[in-house]
């Protein structure tokens, strides 16, 4: 019988893709060590944004109790805020994407 996965399922799987990922970039030949680290972190993205057997996941900021107000008194920009309704401000979706336009 089919059923949807658990939070803990989800996040084995989401882990076990990373593991892979660095595995893979690891032992990459004739490549150097920027290059492993950037396919790294464009793999994960790729992950993030569901370019793989895995769906996209929301990414989100999620800024400590106090940081908005706090950050206002210091005069400087504070990051939005998020609910369990859902996320204010996703950024996922184009993350790999936009990586080497950074």
């Amino acid at each position: 019988m089919t059923k949807q996965y658990t939070e803990q399922e989800v996040k084995t799987l989401f882990l076990k893709s990373i593991k892979r990922v660095a595995s893979y970039w690891a032992n990459v030949e004739d490549s150097t060590v920027k290059e492993k680290c950037e396919g790294t972190a464009f793999s994960i993205l790729a992950i993030l944004d569901g370019c793989n057997d895995l769906p996209g996941f929301i990414v989100a900021p999620h800024p400590c109790p106090g940081d908005k107000e706090f950050l206002q008194g210091e005069d400087q920009n504070w990051f939005p805020e998020n609910d369990d309704h859902g996320a204010n401000c996703d950024i996922a979706g184009e993350l790999h994407s936009s990586f080497h336009k950074v």
